[in-house]
């Protein structure tokens, strides 16, 4: 018998713990490369290095410039160049909600990723509930390993739409489980086809890789399910509920150019690679070595038995460990009698492994491996959870031997991924971002040192540092590089009249050059150190 009170209280504080461990120094470190897109595309409608025709010198311009309306036409443009890569319609509209409600702060912009990674604890929570009604250890594990997980916890840290995608493939896969359990039953329940649709639509305008969340549910129907024919019809009528959108979207909207860019950066990308040899981690060529060390990296983040095995112990050894847990997996799920239980497990594998061979392809035709990182696979996550508490539980049932092995293992795994998540807090080497070493973010201070020292007849001039190791199209013939003007702007009033100016002789240094030719130093960024 379920103790209710007791079980809230627990799930009280392990939603707790997990707000505590998403929000703890979320304010503590400036905006990065990625972050800065996003939030300009969001709040100021335009991409990192856009309004070029404004802020290029020689021209001046002010704040008030830089804030105003420039209309529909203005916010279409920005999305069509940043409508791929951890931006989206979902998110971007998140934020520019969470910028008027709570300021532009980067921990209240990054809120919006705590916000959505915490509906996604209580919707595993939930949805183990009511997988398993009468058990209380069961959705609290699920909850604990959600809490813990490193990718959850990193990225809820940051300004990008990652979260955003996971929760809404969660939500989506949810309501599809819920419309086909019953089998052949005609019972359909309007809120699960509805709430399927809804949340299918917003996956899909959280990244179109969610697409591949979609793929599965109906591999899945095809192969596994023994959904009737009546409950097919309704599946496939309310499929044009996210795929007419969708569709107008990528036909006539910002997502026409989405195929167009993703072809320019992975040229890019490649013609680096033969320039200048791989950047380990990130540029790579895409072997069958590469290939296969990345997706045991993926598999084995996937799941919380495996997770950084390959890295304690070295590919080889985590290839073989997580071979060895696929044998357990599908041993576990052999041992399952109920149907809708075994099928809910394989239902998790398909929407695990499919993402993976979508990378694979998608690396071997683009030559580099820089599109193949978990964060792509990241909506696969919530089912490795489920996967991974369903194998402990099945050890638990076994002799004394294998049931004390087993706790000493998930001991010793969790002590090492709380320690995954350790560097998050110091801005230390990290394992699924680039970031490092960062101090807050230095554009508010530069704005606010302006707004105490500016007097009329000054002038702000702003450092032009321009940076194409890509050598990318858009960048060859830049007269400047406008993005630092951008971000302090930012963070400037729109009532604000400075006049303002980008003087391409200074590489790092914010300059106040005062009416009788004085310059004072504003901020010195120190050869990009403090540009992230």
């Amino acid at each position: 018998m379920v103790n209710k009170g007791r079980l809230f209280l627990f799930f009280l504080g392990l939603m707790l713990v997990g707000a505590f461990l998403r929000i703890y120094r979320i304010n503590s470190f400036g905006l990065y490369g990625d972050e800065k897109q996003s939030i300009l595309i969001a709040v100021a409608n335009t991409n990192y290095g856009g309004m070029s025709d404004l802020l290029l010198p020689p021209a001046t311009f002010t704040p008030s410039d830089f804030w105003k309306s420039r209309g529909i036409k203005s916010w279409i443009d920005a999305d069509i160049r940043g409508d791929i890569s951890g931006n989206s319609l979902v998110h971007d509209m998140s934020l520019k909600l969470f910028s008027f409600l709570f300021g532009k702060s980067d921990g209240a912009l990054r809120s919006v990723s705590v916000l959505f990674s915490l509906m996604t604890l209580w919707l595993l929570f939930y949805w183990a509930r009511k997988l398993r009604p009468h058990q209380e250890a069961w959705p609290l594990a699920i909850l604990l390993l959600a809490v813990l997980e490193p990718f959850f916890v990193i990225y809820s840290q940051q300004a990008r739409n990652y979260t955003t995608s996971i929760f809404f493939t969660t939500a989506s896969n949810y309501f599809f489980w819920n419309l086909i359990i019953k089998g052949d039953k005609s019972d359909f329940k309007s809120k699960d086809l509805f709430g399927w649709i809804l949340t299918s639509l917003f996956a899909l305008f959280s990244t179109y890789l969610t697409a591949l969340v979609l793929v599965g549910q109906f591999v899945y129907l095809i192969f596994l399910s023994k959904t009737g024919w009546y409950n097919w019809k309704k599946l496939a009528i309310g499929s044009l509920g996210f795929l007419a959108p969708l569709f107008a979207w990528m036909y006539w909207g910002p997502g026409q150019y989405a195929y167009e860019f993703q072809k320019d950066s992975g040229s890019q990308y490649l013609n680096y690679l033969k320039s200048h040899g791989p950047i380990l981690g990130w540029i790579e060529e895409s072997n069958a070595t590469n290939l296969i060390r990345k997706s045991i990296y993926i598999l084995s983040d996937s799941f919380f038995l495996t997770n950084d095995l390959y890295n304690r112990h070295g590919y080889k050894i985590g290839f073989i460990l997580l071979v060895s847990f696929f044998v357990l997996i599908l041993t576990f799920i052999s041992k399952i009698k109920e149907k809708s239980e075994k099928n809910f497990y394989f239902f998790g594998l398909i929407q695990i492994i499919l993402p993976i061979i979508f990378l694979v392809l998608a690396a071997i035709n683009a030559g580099t491996t820089t599109g193949f990182f978990l964060r792509y696979a990241s909506f696969s996550i919530p089912f490795g959870i489920f996967i991974s508490v369903g194998v402990v539980d099945y050890l638990m049932k076994q002799n004394v031997w294998i049931k004390s092995l087993s706790i000493l293992f998930v001991i010793i795994q969790a002590y090492f991924l709380i320690f995954q998540i350790k560097p998050l807090y110091t801005d230390s080497r990290q394992k699924y971002t680039f970031s490092s070493n960062r101090s807050i973010n230095p554009y508010p201070i530069i704005a606010n040192k302006i707004i105490k020292s500016y007097e009329p007849g000054d002038t702000v001039l702003y450092p032009s540092k321009l940076n194409n190791f890509l050598n990318a199209k858009n960048l060859k013939n830049r007269l400047a590089d406008v993005s630092d003007a951008q971000l302090v702007n930012l963070y400037l009033d729109g009532t604000f009249n400075f006049i303002q100016k980008i003087d391409t002789a200074y590489k790092d240094s914010v300059i106040l050059k005062k009416a009788n030719g004085q310059k004072l130093l504003i901020f010195d960024f120190e050869k990009g150190k403090y540009r992230y």
